[in-house]
């Protein structure tokens, strides 16, 4: 018999993502508790964890590592009822992941034409606080002292206080083959574009099924997400007249956005068969589930 394409596409991502060491058991786990358990209240037993991280190659020695790391690093909070244990996201760490939802599941990455931009010039090298506050800007880094902001100037210099710096807002801005270059980069085209390339055949594989296994869902939806998320929250969000002529970001957005919907359904029934609380079922999901990668 010829081996099933989903179960293929799964051990071709596993052996992708092990050939650049990108297959961590604590990534995993955290992506499954932010996707999948958030929605679902938060908790979720040990034996769920257990059960889909084997799908995923992952170890019961390894996974007890993972969680006791995740557990030190208060990144988890566990407890236990009689011989059962069951997990959650720290408060902290579950509100960074909530807040991080809102560009990982977001419809677009791409600003409107007419958001304000500014140039931001520093007299002097910035401290690293200094460039992490502009990266949280979403700042472009045209050179050692000058950054373009897609945000007002005055916004941006009241993110550096104390710093010897001056902006101005500008009106119009045409990039120059070397910030073509940077906007490039930012935009991370070439991993966008091998993204796109590797889950385009698993969207075709899918929408030729009439069902599927709710134990291959929810392993490819967190596989899936483990690998959108890292680059969704890297990707540099600019204004829609900026974006490179070879953009691969929205395309694969779309894409990730498609291949969600056909596993969403699936996955959650693995969720209701196999997931528990310590009072029992899974609660319902929240609504929010419903709008990941809903367009305006």
């Amino acid at each position: 018999m010829r081996p099933d394409p989903i179960a293929r596409a799964i051990a071709a991502r596993l052996t992708a993502l092990q050939a650049s060491q990108r297959l961590s058991a604590w990534s995993l786990i955290v992506t499954f508790l932010g996707d999948a358990i958030g929605p679902r209240g938060g908790e979720v037993s040990a034996a769920a964890v257990q059960a889909l991280m084997a799908r995923l190659g992952i170890g019961h020695g390894a996974v007890r590592t993972a969680v006791s790391r995740l557990a030190a690093d208060s990144w988890i909070e566990r407890t236990r009822e009689g011989r059962n244990s069951f997990y959650r996201l720290s408060p902290g760490v579950a509100q960074t992941v909530l807040e991080a939802e809102q560009r990982i599941y977001a419809g677009a990455s791409l600003l409107a034409a007419d958001t304000p931009r500014s140039l931001i010039i520093a007299g002097q090298p910035l401290a690293e606080a200094q460039t992490t506050e502009l990266d949280r800007l979403g700042a472009l880094a045209l050179g050692d002292r000058v950054f373009l902001c897609f945000t007002p100037a005055q916004d941006a210099l009241a993110a550096l206080p104390g710093t010897e710096v001056s902006g101005a807002d500008i009106s119009s801005f045409i990039p120059s083959p070397l910030v073509q270059d940077r906007l490039r980069a930012a935009r991370l085209a070439d991993e966008f574009s091998a993204l796109s390339g590797a889950y385009r055949p698993i969207l075709k594989a899918l929408e030729k099924r009439s069902s599927l296994d709710p134990e291959d869902a929810i392993t490819l939806r967190c596989l899936m997400i483990h690998e959108w998320r890292r680059m969704a929250l890297r990707v540099l969000v600019i204004p829609a007249d900026l974006a490179p002529k070879d953009d691969a970001e929205p395309e694969t957005r779309a894409l990730i956005a498609r291949i969600y919907r056909e596993l969403l359904g699936p996955s959650e029934r693995w969720l209701d068969s196999h997931a528990a609380t310590v009072c029992g079922s899974l609660p319902p999901t929240h609504p929010r589930l419903a709008r990941r990668f809903e367009t305006a």
